[in-house]
């Protein structure tokens, strides 16, 4: 009789705490909003870029990034701020000024890109070589995160 009585009380928890963890779940399933970036004015906007690169391979990338550089130059845009680091996770930091505010919705291809993808090709003199090359650099990463941020003018 007593384990009867065990098993109801657990049943009765049982009833409480599931459509507790079911709403639980729910509620944190939810995609959190994306911010809507205010508009301002007097403020310089940036992609700040953290690389992590394999192992051994830091010389090949650093050839490969002179010549982005190379092509960016050519291509009359803002020279990109590039730092390695001696400690931690990542290998460099890129930080670049953007053209422009970004949008929530647009983290996509900018001006800037298209200008500096257009210069790099006529660099390398051809589509095909341009794209081996961003492939081979692409190849020698391991992971990257990129956030934006600004700067009062």
């Amino acid at each position: 009789m007593e384990k009867v009585f065990v098993y109801l009380y657990a049943m009765k928890k049982l009833n409480i705490i599931i459509p507790l963890l079911l709403v639980s779940t729910i509620i944190f399933a939810l995609p959190p909003e994306d911010p809507i970036p205010a508009d301002l004015p007097d403020v310089s906007w940036f992609s700040v870029r953290l690389v992590e690169f394999e192992n051994g391979r830091i010389d090949e990338v650093k050839q490969i990034i002179q010549k982005f550089e190379t092509a960016s130059a050519s291509a009359g845009l803002p020279a990109t701020s590039v730092r390695w680091f001696e400690s931690g996770k990542y290998d460099l930091v890129i930080i670049w000024e953007m053209d422009q505010q970004p949008a929530v919705s647009e983290w996509n291809w900018s001006p800037q890109a298209d200008k500096w993808w257009n210069s790099f090709v006529v660099q390398e003199g051809s589509e095909e070589a341009a794209k081996k090359l961003q492939d081979q650099y692409d190849s020698m990463v391991t992971s990257t995160v990129t956030n934006i941020a600004r700067k009062s003018k």
